[in-house]
């Protein structure tokens, strides 16, 4: 890879005029010379367009007719993208002005590493990791994402406890990069998602091809969060749930979904009821319409997981090593767990995951595989 390679950012917009303007000062300071930023405007009724045409005459512009939702939308714009690697930023966010060398060089030294996430800070409470990306995203034994800083929505504070760089099961879509090379080998984002853990799903498959997804606290950002849809929005619980099933089904190998779509089912039930009796019926109701569209959508789901049945033989020993082995739910919930630090097997997990100072990683040859061979 070249030394100073092009980089493309690309940000999905939806009326997001109010966050627009400290984005983009924020990359116009940005001290990285190659650099070209594409803005997916989804139809805003707002003058998103008009404002950044005006003010910011360097962002290329693409507009929609209507609106394509996040995954769309940014493939839209990756296939605009002229650079060796693609970043896909939040409209929401505010960068550091050197937060682009470390990842452009973790890219140079690592020709395996296929995603790179930065720190996210939460822009609305200083101090703090931020709850869509913190230091890295993981799935649990039984599917559940969850980050290094943050549990359901217990939000650890930004102390240095988690600046090591790691391997990581997921990035976030908050701020993610992506080699375009393995980009093309994988394809993009997956638009049935539309919204919400379409990112996890394209980190899976990157990990099913064999690349590898670090986190590089070095690099940082600082995220608003809740830009497009407010993070305790009702509506909200429709795309975790729906998503997060659909995310298992088209991914785990055979042996592990056989064992973890049951309790899934049972789990998110038990979910449901807790909605009723606390009142919250949007809520429950949500997490109803998740099952109803997974019913009838399971022609799509069969066609997902039959594509993508090859890529699971190929990688799916090596990828579910990377599952924490623990189950969120119990420790959380059941034990009081709050901080990723605490979790049971936290430390084992993550030493067996570090990432060399010089950005060699710990190879994962010999790594204990406590499930057993999986098949397809």
């Amino acid at each position: 890879m070249d030394h100073q390679p092009l980089v493309s950012l690309i940000t999905v917009n939806y009326n997001g005029r109010a966050f627009l303007h400290g984005l983009l000062e924020s990359l116009q300071a940005c001290r990285y010379p190659h650099l070209e930023i594409i803005l997916v405007d989804n139809a805003s009724a707002d003058d998103s367009v008009a404002f950044v045409r005006s003010h910011y005459p360097q962002v290329q512009i693409v507009e929609n007719a209507q609106n394509y939702r996040f995954a769309r939308g940014n493939n839209i714009g990756m296939a605009r993208a002229r650079g060796s690697i693609v970043g896909l930023i939040n409209n929401d966010v505010v960068v550091d002005p050197d937060f682009l060398q470390p990842i452009v060089a973790a890219f140079a030294a690592d020709a395996e590493l296929g995603a790179v996430q930065p720190k996210v800070l939460d822009l609305q409470r200083p101090g703090y990791l931020e709850y869509a990306g913190a230091c890295g995203g993981f799935l649990d034994r039984l599917g559940y994402p969850f980050l290094r800083g943050r549990l359901f929505d217990r939000v650890e504070p930004d102390l240095g406890q988690y600046d090591t760089p790691l391997q990581v099961f997921w990035g976030s879509g908050a701020a993610l990069f992506l080699r375009k090379q393995a980009l093309e080998q994988v394809g993009g984002l997956d638009e049935a998602f539309e919204l919400h853990m379409e990112e996890i799903d394209l980190c899976w498959r990157l990990h099913l091809a064999g690349w590898r997804i670090a986190v590089l606290p070095e690099s940082r950002i600082w995220h608003y969060g809740g830009g497009t849809l407010a993070q305790h929005h009702p509506q909200k619980f429709y795309w975790n749930f729906r998503n997060n099933l659909f995310l298992l089904i088209k991914n785990l190998s055979a042996n592990r979904l056989w064992r973890v779509l049951p309790l899934r089912i049972v789990l998110d039930g038990l979910a449901l009821l807790n909605e009723l009796v606390r009142g919250k019926w949007r809520h429950a109701g949500f997490i109803a319409r998740a099952y109803l569209w997974l019913l009838a959508h399971l022609p799509l789901l069969m066609a997902r997981r039959a594509a993508n049945r090859p890529w699971i033989a190929r990688g799916a020993a090596r990828t579910e090593a990377l599952l924490y082995p623990g189950s969120i739910v119990w420790e959380y919930f059941l034990r009081g767990r709050r901080r990723f630090a605490d979790l049971k097997y936290s430390q084992a997990f993550t030493r067996r995951l570090a990432y060399g100072r010089h950005l060699s990683p710990t190879q994962m040859e010999g790594v204990e595989q406590p499930y057993g061979t999986e098949t397809v």
